[in-house]
């Protein structure tokens, strides 16, 4: 059976596939803050910074291998090609096991230097568990690569429905596990059963839930030189953007305890899923869009662009500036004493949220099938982070750490507005305006604290 040809029409396309992405990913957040609740009453803070970085290696290792799969079949025009679909499942497969090798290797290394007393002291990286979690967790990467294509195939379409629906049952099936096994033993290993029940169910449905043909072995070389040859680019930008955007753990877990990286997982809890759900929004919604209207109507994606910019801009200041001034607030009703902290560091990282205005640039990038510009964009990114968050906090501590943090989403900005001016993609007026009302927006939040005091 295969997947349905795009009916309706293109707007009203994209307000369906908007409405299933916004809401579904407003009930997968909430579950996912209910999770986070729940098992913040039931496990030890420094459980949660353990897991923080088992997590962000985990993400870490599936972006450094990342070959665009997702973008290729979005973005080519093969994309409902069944040959090419199947290559693509082939690559992904042996990509899962790859990622587990690598995976089982970190944690192999990490047993043996803390047994070598390599690893000592305070930090998160010294923490006894830590590799056995890493080791027991690498399964994961093996489940999610036989997911099957049609995934990317709904994306294509803009078919948000099924996708949102099987993200939240594989996410209740998660949460279930994982307060089953911490009722019953109130340990790391709870999080970790709940995240591998979670990828096994997302597999398993992708195969149950979705039409199109079932996936297969198969390698045609001409296909694979193909996706290479946009991956490569895809590659190089994932494993930057994961630097850039996941570096702030694998750092602060070289200077901070593992009690203080939980509280720190906490506040970054919130801006992390705020950040999902404007990443979800541009990939599951705008990238399809701006990639068909790319591939038949070339002249209107500037215009498309700025269509999506306006929503998305309000929404982003409007949402930043709320925690920016309540952030404090928030965290000490949700949780309890032990996370009180997390308040302070979620008002200051409030400000990241600010960058992903510029995030949108991004998708039309890759849907112009220039994923190279993405890569310089990361660079920058990369770079940034990872000379201002030890800067930040040898010079003011944590407090230091979380400003560095905050700029480092901004030092690619500037770059950002050039390249799309060299792509026929700036509309100057309607940044100068955005960057007034951010201006403004951080201005009355200091006079507002300053005020409260």
């Amino acid at each position: 059976m295969t997947p349905p040809h795009s009916t309706g029409s293109f707007r009203s396309r994209i307000l369906k596939a908007s409405f299933w992405a916004v809401g579904g990913d407003g009930i997968s957040q909430a579950i996912r803050l209910g999770s986070n609740l729940i098992m913040t009453r039931l496990l030890a803070p420094e459980m949660f910074g353990v897991m923080a970085l088992v997590t962000t290696l985990m993400v870490g290792l599936t972006l450094f291998s990342d070959l665009g799969l997702r973008e290729n079949i979005i973005q080519n025009r093969r994309g409902d090609d069944p040959r090419f679909l199947n290559t693509v499942w082939s690559i992904q497969v042996v990509r899962g096991f790859l990622i587990w090798f690598a995976t089982l290797a970190i944690g192999v290394a990490l047993f043996l230097a803390g047994r070598q007393g390599l690893m000592t002291g305070d930090s998160v990286y010294a923490d006894p568990v830590l590799p056995l979690a890493i080791l027991v967790t690498s399964v994961s990467a093996i489940i999610f690569g036989f997911q099957s294509t049609r995934v990317s195939t709904a994306a294509r379409h803009l078919a948000q429905k099924q996708l949102v629906l099987m993200e939240i049952y594989s996410q209740l099936l998660g949460l279930g596990v994982m307060i089953a096994w911490a009722l019953i033993d109130r340990s790391i290993w709870a999080l970790v059963a709940g995240g591998i029940a979670g990828y096994a169910a997302r597999t398993a449905l992708s195969h149950l839930m979705l039409p199109g043909p079932a996936n297969r072995w198969e390698w045609d070389p001409a296909i694979v030189r193909e996706l290479f040859q946009f991956g490569k680019w895809i590659f190089l930008s994932s494993l930057l953007g994961f630097l850039a955007m996941n570096s702030d753990r694998l750092l602060l877990a070289g200077f901070i305890g593992s009690e203080l990286m939980g509280v720190y997982s906490i506040a970054f809890l919130f801006i992390s899923a705020l950040q999902m759900a404007f990443m979800k929004l541009n990939g599951a919604v705008a990238f399809p869009a701006l990639s068909e209207v790319q591939r038949e109507r070339g002249q209107e994606l500037k215009q498309t662009y700025y269509n999506f910019r306006l929503r998305l801009d309000s929404a982003i200041l409007a949402v930043s500036g709320a925690l920016a001034l309540g952030g404090d607030w928030l965290i000490e009703l949700l949780y309890d004493h032990r996370y009180a902290a997390a308040g302070d560091m979620l008002q200051v990282l409030a400000f990241v949220l600010i960058a992903q205005i510029y995030g949108l640039a991004d998708q039309c990038f890759l849907a112009l099938g220039k994923p190279k510009l993405l890569s310089l964009l990361n660079v920058i990114r990369a770079v940034a982070i990872f000379a201002l968050v030890p800067l930040g906090f040898k010079l003011h501590g944590m407090d230091g750490a979380l400003w560095g943090i905050v700029l480092s989403y901004f030092a690619a900005a500037p770059v950002s507005l050039y390249l799309k001016a060299r792509q026929g993609l700036l509309n100057g007026k309607r940044e100068a305006v955005v960057m007034l009302a951010a201006i403004i927006l951080v201005t009355l939040e200091d006079l507002v604290r300053l005020t409260l005091g």
